[in-house]
């Protein structure tokens, strides 16, 4: 895998996180890295999603309280439509059966015009006969996540990848080129000091 586009997804994963606890979500990793992997597995497939969340529901006169709990994916994908189109029905007929409520959460840096940085899969809609389609992730009512707050992490993802992106200069271009060769020390020239100068 391109370790760049590892690094993005991690980097995605993370800003997901942080966008569900300001959402009011508790967040618990489970996905690959997890130590409960083998814990939480639930057939023959080796996928586990990245998250489950919860957030506690109003109930009208119920002294109980009632946890809602739901998993979550993130991938990092540059191009979202592509990534549909090619791989994305096959991906999720892999995970629909043993994952009905699961939420699949795109993230790229190169959204459509329009669109959101982070952009959702509902699976409890899906039809593998459909056409595969996203929502903005803010656009989604079942998760309660404010505009506002994905906004500001749309600048953070385009900031953070841009930076990412850039290729690195090379350590020949970073230094100065000396003056002399030979080992002699250029001439220095004094310049006056200011009388304020401490």
């Amino acid at each position: 895998m391109d370790p760049l586009r590892s690094l993005k997804g991690r980097i995605g994963e993370a800003f997901v996180e942080s966008i569900l606890r300001r959402a009011g979500y508790k967040v618990s990793r489970i996905g690959r890295e997890s130590q409960v992997q083998q814990m939480l597995r639930t057939g023959i497939s080796e996928f586990l999603p990245d998250f489950l969340i919860w957030k506690q529901v109003d109930r009208a006169g119920g002294d109980a309280s009632l946890n809602r709990v739901l998993s979550v994916e993130v991938k990092y994908r540059y191009d979202i439509p592509d990534f549909l189109q090619r791989y994305g029905g096959e991906f999720l007929l892999d995970v629909a059966e043993q994952w009905p409520e699961l939420y699949v959460i795109l993230v790229t840096d190169n959204p459509e015009p329009t669109r959101s940085c982070f952009q959702a899969i509902d699976l409890r809609g899906y039809r593998p006969d459909a056409p595969l389609t996203t929502a903005d992730l803010h656009d989604l009512p079942v998760l309660d996540i404010y505009r506002s707050t994905v906004e500001e992490y749309e600048g953070l993802v385009k900031q953070v990848f841009a930076l990412l992106g850039r290729p690195a200069r090379s350590p020949e271009l970073a230094q100065k080129p000396r003056a002399k060769m030979s080992g002699e020390t250029s001439p220095i020239r004094l310049t006056a000091i200011p009388a304020f100068w401490p």
